[in-house]
């Protein structure tokens, strides 16, 4: 059983990756989403605990830190033009954090969620291991942060590039920044396989929203907390 849970993951990954490179090229066919779906049913069907899984899974979550260092490759490539134009990096992905996150717990606030649910949606535009911690710095439920950034990312992977284009926004680094600011790693992986530059600019808002998010989210929920929720 071990075996198999640990060859699950990347045997669903592939063949659904397979499957969309050769027969089912729609964006919704994902191969992040129906590895997700398909791992889901088994578990359930198997009355597999999840905690049991993840254990079994562990060695995965260490390959995380090979991948997000591979993302220097394409930054490296477009250094020159990076350079040029930090600032302005800098100031989208801030602007990325800020309006995804206030968007999020002020949309909590009005349906009536608690406190810790709205904690917990705070950090949504962020890669999973920091939007986790600083869920756990905010007393939210950091699985379901996991959960919330996962599907915000396989969202933004599946119908991020065609609202750019229905809104107009062809630039390369642009449609690069915002899949990077808005759907984290998943969209920097789907940036890289439409094209190396939006890759590269993808990665710039991926590392920037990862150092700005623990700076930025705690100070807005604060506030938020201050005005709204006391």
């Amino acid at each position: 059983m071990s075996l198999l849970l640990i060859v699950l993951s990347p045997l669903c990954f592939f063949a659904f990756k397979w499957l969309q490179t050769h027969y089912l090229k729609h964006s919704l066919c994902n191969p992040i989403l129906l590895s997700i779906a398909v791992i889901s049913v088994i578990l359930v069907w198997g009355d597999i605990p999840y905690t049991e899984f993840a254990t079994i899974n562990t060695p995965y979550f260490w390959l995380l830190d090979s991948a997000i260092v591979a993302l220097a490759i394409p930054l490296y490539k477009e250094s020159r033009t990076i350079k040029q134009h930090t600032w302005r990096y800098i100031l989208c992905s801030a602007t990325g954090v800020l309006v995804s996150s206030i968007i999020a717990m002020l949309v909590a606030y009005l349906l009536g969620a608690n406190e810790q649910l709205i904690a917990s949606l705070a950090p949504n535009a962020v890669t999973t291991p920091i939007a986790i911690e600083v869920s756990n710095q905010l007393n939210g439920i950091s699985a379901l942060s996991a959960v919330i950034v996962i599907c915000v990312g396989i969202f933004g992977a599946v119908f991020g590039l065609p609202l750019l284009k229905l809104f107009g926004v062809t630039h390369i680094p642009s449609q690069g920044l915002a899949l990077g600011a808005a759907c984290h790693a998943v969209g920097t992986a789907r940036a890289i396989e439409v094209d190396e530059r939006m890759g590269a600019f993808a990665s710039v808002s991926l590392v920037l929203s990862a150092i700005l998010t623990p700076l930025i989210i705690p100070v807005i929920y604060t506030l938020i907390d201050l005005i709204l929720l006391n």
